[in-house]
């Protein structure tokens, strides 16, 4: 398998050979050779920014509607962190506490998107919009490795441009930007890369010196980012033994270590901080819950029918879709990236088992990434239904990958030369797919700004926000509940006091501090009575409701204000 490592890069440019001819035969004719520089600096140039295309088109489709849908909770956790980070105060946050300083969101993801977020918004301040373009980094990141990754595998920049292009305006990808699946795609913009880093150095690469190592960092980080991406590694163990040179395995593993190490280090960090080792577990036991992440019984039938039901609610967008609206929207289009999936990496296997009974390993190299979504499935079926479907998403990008990766083989197969007939083909095909993709997102934002999303991701959630950006400092916010304090905290910059209970302690707490007036924030209406009954017997009094509805005129939560002594 080493030798097919050895063997020149396949992206070696059959469009600078193009362009050398036609230097040439200028030459031979008497052109001016200024000019001839100068065209062929340009179609290089063009050739080596295509990439962008890609990232100019989904940047595009983030900024629509960009403050659409209202944050729900998770949506932009641990993002909110990096305002209670930039603006001090005494509002509860969330995370795994840390002796040094924080390192983990949760016991399954990592802190990436806070980090980057306090610069980010230092400079962008804190909406709905700003959010967006913070949490779409990743997505640009995760465009431009993939748009690298399909021209290197295949040696076509047409291919590499329509794989870009087609996830790039895919709805379940750029819609997992706007609900909580942004942070699973944050991780597999780094899987990604780790792919691309796993190919020898061409000429004209970033990354040289180190590559192998930094394919395994990129790898662990994937991982630190979410925890699904560890899904990945049977796969990816696999590709790194054909990729990579044996000599070097060991340089990529030490980078998968020092990649995912943050995990180790924020455990250390919680068992200083916790102070021995019986109190971090009672700690973990408590926010592990009922979680029980193994409680599946093994990858059973049960448990594979459950993983394919996600796989289709991840790549049609109708979990993004339920999460935003309620309900998915009706159309075929989105049902039937599953199956292209499915089909692009029953192609690819079948291909490799051909050419390694022709004795032809060797040949295999393009095929390889076909593993990947098998490799997940597997491990994503020990889990069962501890899992849904925002853990799948990470597969859209092997829904465009795939099957740019077969139709290059079966053209090598088949002896197609590379023009006019596959070109014409790939061109067809490319502009069907964006069509339907386009047509998708037409429906899509029709229904988001008529709705402004509804439910717990409605924009009443960002009105309420807004609102209180102006309120007097003895006002505080109680969200007993969940779904309220991460936006709250992160729209109003954390600049406004909030409670995520109303223990007598804590009103106690929050009265010494100066706070007379409350407003408590819920979701039903049929939970005012004992709410009320609540705030009164902490001497809140004078109580007044409050409905916010959404844009369609359908209550969306409500509050109860009142103040101590009855003065509000």
């Amino acid at each position: 398998m080493v030798v097919c490592m050895r063997r020149s890069s396949p992206g070696g440019s059959a469009c600078l050979l193009r362009l050398y001819n036609l230097a040439n035969q200028r030459r031979r004719t008497g052109c001016d050779r200024e000019e001839t520089a100068l065209m062929y600096w340009k179609e290089a140039w063009a050739a080596r920014l295509a990439w962008m295309l890609p990232l100019g088109v989904f940047l595009g489709l983030v900024l629509v509607h960009s403050d659409l849908p209202g944050v729900y909770m998770d949506a932009v956790n641990p993002d909110f962190l990096a305002a209670q980070w930039l603006h001090r105060g005494h509002n509860p946050g969330a995370g795994i506490p840390s002796k040094i300083f924080p390192i983990l969101g949760s016991f399954y993801h990592g802190l990436q998107n806070a980090y980057l977020g306090l610069p980010f918004f230092a400079v962008t301040g804190f909406s709905v919009t700003s959010l967006r373009l913070e949490q779409a980094v990743f997505g640009l990141i995760l465009l431009a490795a993939l748009y690298q990754l399909t021209r290197r595998l295949t040696g076509a920049h047409g291919l590499a441009l329509a794989t870009g292009i087609g996830l790039a305006t895919e709805l379940a990808f750029t819609a997992s930007f706007r609900t909580q699946f942004y942070i699973v795609l944050g991780g597999a913009a780094w899987l990604v890369v780790s792919m691309l880093l796993a190919l020898p150095a061409e000429g004209g690469s970033w990354i040289v010196r180190r590559r192998v190592f930094w394919s395994g960092v990129f790898f662990g980080l994937a991982s630190y980012g979410y925890f699904v991406l560890a899904f990945f590694a049977p796969a990816m163990a696999i590709l790194v033994a054909c990729w990579i040179p044996r000599r070097d395995w060991g340089r990529w593993v030490a980078g998968a270590v020092v990649g995912v190490s943050p995990f180790l280090l924020g455990f250390l960090s919680l068992l200083a901080k916790k102070h021995g080792v019986e109190p971090t577990l009672e700690f973990v036991r408590g926010m592990l819950g009922q979680l029980k992440p193994f409680d599946a019984s093994g990858a059973s039938g049960n448990n594979l029918q459950y993983a394919w039901a996600l796989l289709g609610l991840a790549t049609s967008d109708a979990a993004n879709e339920a999460m935003i609206f309620g309900q998915g929207l009706p159309g075929a289009w989105g049902a039937m990236k599953a199956w292209w999936l499915v089909a692009a990496v029953a192609g690819l296997v079948a291909i490799g088992i051909v050419l390694v009974c022709r004795r032809q390993p060797q040949a295999t190299m393009m095929i390889l990434p076909g593993l990947m979504p098998i490799s997940f499935v597997a491990v994503a079926s020990l889990f069962g239904h501890r899992l849904w479907a925002h853990h799948f998403s990470v597969l859209l990008p092997f829904v465009y990958l795939l099957p740019a990766l077969l139709a290059a083989k079966l053209a090598e197969l088949a002896r197609l030369p590379a023009r006019p007939v596959p070109m014409a083909v790939v061109v067809a095909l490319a502009l069907a797919v964006i069509g339907g993709n386009l047509v998708q997102q037409a429906r899509f934002h029709e229904w988001l700004a008529k709705t402004g999303g509804r439910g717990r991701s409605s924009d009443a959630l960002t009105t309420l926000a807004l609102e209180a950006r102006g309120v007097p400092a003895n006002v505080a916010y109680l969200f007993p509940e969940w779904g309220f304090f991460t936006s709250f905290a992160f729209l109003t910059g954390n600049r406004v006091r909030y409670s995520v209970d109303i223990e007598p302690a804590t009103i106690a707490k929050l009265e010494k501090d100066g706070i007379t007036e409350f407003r408590l924030v819920y979701w039903n209406a049929a939970d005012e009575g004992r709410y009320r009954q609540a705030l009164q017997a902490n001497g809140i009094q004078s109580l007044e409701a409050r409905t916010f509805p959404s844009r369609e005129g359908q209550p969306v939560f409500h509050w109860l204000r009142g103040g101590l002594g009855g003065h509000p």
